[in-house]
C-alpha cells in the first residue's frame, strides 16, 4: 500500500446509547449519528454497559454517512471496565448474550434506582427494555472477559485507565501486562500532552482517546486520530498493530 492510499480519520470509540442505565434517554441511534457527524467524526464505536442491543440500529441509522463499530463495555467481577470492539454487530450481540447471562434480572427496585434500559430501532423508537441489570458487575474475571471478546474476533481495550474508579489500574492497583489488551483508552479528562497521556507510553500499547459519552453534547469531545485506508473494523485492527502502514497516530 502506498502512502497515498491511507487517510487520516477521526474516531470516538466509546459512545453509549439509551440502553446503558446511565445513558441519557436522548441517546437514540439517529441522534447519536447526527451528533457524531456534527463533531466531524468519521467513525464511532457503540459501547453500552454489558450489552450490545442498540449497536445494529446505530449502524443502520448511519448508513454510508458514518462508520459504526459494534462494541460493549464489560464490567468484570473486579469492577474493571473493559471495551470490546467487534468485527460485526452479530459478533457483538453474541458476546453480549454471554455477558448478560452472568447478570441478575432488573427488578422493580433496580429500575426505580437506575432507570429504564431502552432498546431502540433505527428511527429511535423504543421497541423494548433490556431486562438484565446492566449497571452491575458481571461474574466474569478480567481474564475471562478478555478471552470472551477475543473468542468473537474482537479487540480489547482497557477503558479510561486514568480514572480513579473502574479503570484497570484503579481497580487492581497495577497494569496487568499479561492480560492481553490490544490498546488502552484515556478519558476526556486526560488530553494529549497531559501527564496521564505521557504515562501510558510505558504500557507499550496504542492509546485511544474517547469521550465515554452518555449525552449527545459529549459525543466527539475526545477523539482518536488514525491512519487507515478505510473506516472499517479490519483497518482498525491493523492500526492497533501498526501494520501495513496503518496506525493509531495520537490520542
Amino acid at each position: 500500500m502506498s502512502p497515498d492510499d491511507v487517510k487520516t480519520l477521526l474516531a470516538d470509540f466509546h459512545v453509549h446509547t439509551a440502553l446503558s442505565p446511565c445513558g441519557d434517554d436522548e441517546m437514540s441511534p439517529p441522534a447519536i449519528v447526527d451528533a457524531a457527524l456534527a463533531a466531524g467524526l468519521d467513525m464511532i464505536a457503540v459501547c453500552d454497559h454489558n450489552a450490545a442491543g442498540n449497536t445494529r440500529a446505530v449502524g443502520e441509522a448511519a448508513g454510508a454517512r458514518l462508520a459504526v463499530i459494534s462494541g460493549i463495555e464489560i464490567t468484570t467481577i473486579e469492577e474493571v471496565h473493559v471495551i470490546g470492539l467487534f468485527p460485526t454487530a452479530a459478533a457483538a450481540a453474541n458476546a453480549a448474550d454471554e455477558v448478560c447471562a452472568t447478570l441478575p434480572p432488573a427488578d422493580d427496585d433496580y429500575t426505580r434506582f437506575f432507570g429504564e434500559q431502552y432498546l431502540m430501532d433505527t428511527a429511535g423508537t423504543v421497541c423494548g427494555n433490556e431486562r438484565h441489570a446492566l449497571a452491575l458487575a458481571t461474574s466474569l474475571r478480567l481474564d475471562e472477559a478478555v478471552a470472551l471478546v477475543k473468542r468473537f474476533g474482537g479487540l480489547v481495550v482497557a477503558a479510561h485507565i486514568d480514572r480513579p474508579t473502574f479503570g484497570v489500574i484503579a481497580q487492581l492497583g497495577f497494569f496487568p501486562f499479561e492480560a492481553g489488551f490490544d490498546a488502552v483508552e484515556l478519558s476526556r479528562y486526560a488530553p494529549a500532552g497531559s501527564p496521564a497521556a505521557a504515562a501510558c507510553a510505558e504500557y507499550g500499547l496504542p492509546v485511544m482517546h474517547s469521550s465515554d459519552s452518555h449525552y449527545l453534547a459529549d459525543v466527539g469531545c475526545a477523539t482518536t486520530t488514525l491512519t487507515l485506508e478505510a473506516p472499517t473494523f479490519a483497518e482498525v485492527a491493523l492500526a492497533v498493530k501498526t501494520a501495513q502502514g496503518r496506525a493509531v497516530v495520537n490520542a
